[in-house]
């Protein structure tokens, strides 16, 4: 696979665009969050985006920069680090995104509330950072 900058940069731009709309919940309380249906599907629904965006932003430079296929969504968080890609902190904040995004994806079983307030606590902690690693990543590359 060829390494395409631009499609880079479009994903980069997608993560902008749902971090913005992400940090328009910031003040959001989980009572509120659990009262409001819509709100819970709009929360599920970006969560999905950003973890498909981040995952396929990792797989496009490991498969055409590093030559490696990832077995699983999983996989990718873990070959993103072996070839260092992203670094130790990196990894920590993404392990356990593409289990998450499958269980959003597919329902493979109920998500609380819970888990999916907690990820969006998480991801609002993280996605700076995960943009400027990204950002890095088309810098170098």
């Amino acid at each position: 696979m060829v390494y395409k900058k631009e499609a880079m940069l479009k994903r980069i731009e997608k993560l902008c665009e749902y971090r913005h709309d992400l940090k328009e919940m910031e003040c959001l309380s989980f009572d509120e969050y659990i009262k409001d249906k819509k709100t819970k599907y709009f929360m599920e629904r970006l969560l999905f985006l950003i973890a498909e965006d981040i995952l396929d932003s990792l797989d496009h430079v490991l498969s055409s920069k590093f030559e490696t296929i990832s077995d699983s969504y999983e996989d990718i968080i873990d070959n993103a680090y072996k070839n260092s890609i992203i670094d130790h902190s990196m990894y920590s904040n993404l392990r356990g995104i593409g289990g998450f995004r499958n269980v959003l994806a597919h329902g493979y079983m109920q998500i609380s509330d819970a888990d999916v307030f907690k990820n969006f606590q998480k991801m609002m902690a993280v996605i700076d950072s995960i943009i400027e690693n990204l950002e890095d990543i088309v810098r170098y590359a």
